[in-house]
């Protein structure tokens, strides 16, 4: 009697399956390497922005080639330059001239155009002083006598002038101290508190002791911006005082926006 032999089953399936694993995993690759180009192009847009961004600014500002300027930008540039706008674009930095003056500031402006000659913005803009440079201010405005030539501090949310104040021909100290804001695109000093020698002054005392009226005394400085841009708010943070912004669209491209205001 022949023994009996059994066949085995041959899968047929084996084969198709690796070659379609093969295919998935070359599909993968090509989408990583799409992937990683489009993040390179990105990167390489990106630097490119902020390189003339931070060029225009130093030409434009005539500050030394290596001053530090930080340029910020929002969202995809790419699909920005292809629309020839770019959302929103955030320049810092310290020591900039406004005036006479050098402040710290951090501007804004949204829909900047990628071609010169078109309009950009609005914006906003944030102007940070120091003690030193609000004394400075302070001392090239028209200020009550007593005021005029003061020593300046910042202790928040006051900013605490010290003078000298003659009183029957000697000089005795006074200091007043008066809180910030923004009135008319000017700075308004409010009287909060004074004193005189040791003495504390109410604030109906302040106009016939020293010549000082309790209401908000105003401090153009028009004249020091452009006139596209506009004071809103003004406090003082920390020792600084800092002063809020806005520009106006155009600011950019248009001359009589960027001339420089004036004090009526």
């Amino acid at each position: 009697m022949e023994p009996v032999t059994a066949r085995m089953p041959i899968p047929q399936a084996e084969a198709p399956r690796r070659r379609r694993g093969r295919g998935w995993i070359a599909l993968v690759v090509v989408l990583i390497v799409v992937i990683a180009l489009a993040v390179a192009a990105e990167f390489a847009a990106r630097a490119v922005v902020r390189d003339q961004v931070r060029e225009r600014i130093v030409n434009e500002l005539a500050l030394p080639a290596d001053h530090p300027v930080d340029v910020g930008l929002e969202g995809i540039v790419l699909l920005q330059l292809a629309a020839g706008t770019l959302d929103a674009v955030r320049v810092s930095s310290d020591d900039v001239p406004v005036g006479d003056m050098a402040v710290d500031a951090d501007v804004e402006l949204t829909r900047v155009p990628v071609r010169d000659g078109a309009a950009a913005g609005p914006g906003t803009g944030q102007l940070r002083l120091d003690p030193a440079t609000v004394e400075q201010l302070l001392a090239q405005s028209p200020l009550p006598q007593v005021l005029a030539g003061a020593s300046v501090a910042l202790a928040e949310p006051e900013v605490v002038l010290s003078n000298e104040f003659t009183v029957l021909g000697s000089q005795v100290p006074v200091e007043l101290a008066v809180t910030p804001g923004a009135a008319d695109g000017g700075l308004a000093l409010t009287p909060t508190r004074a004193t005189l020698g040791d003495a504390e002054l109410s604030l109906d005392q302040l106009a016939a002791v020293i010549g000082i009226s309790p209401e908000p005394t105003t401090v153009c400085i028009a004249d020091r911006m452009p006139a596209g841009i506009a004071l809103t708010d003004v406090s003082v943070v920390g020792e600084q005082l800092v002063a809020e912004a806005s520009i106006a669209e155009g600011t950019l491209s248009d001359p009589a926006l960027q001339q420089l205001g004036s004090c009526g």
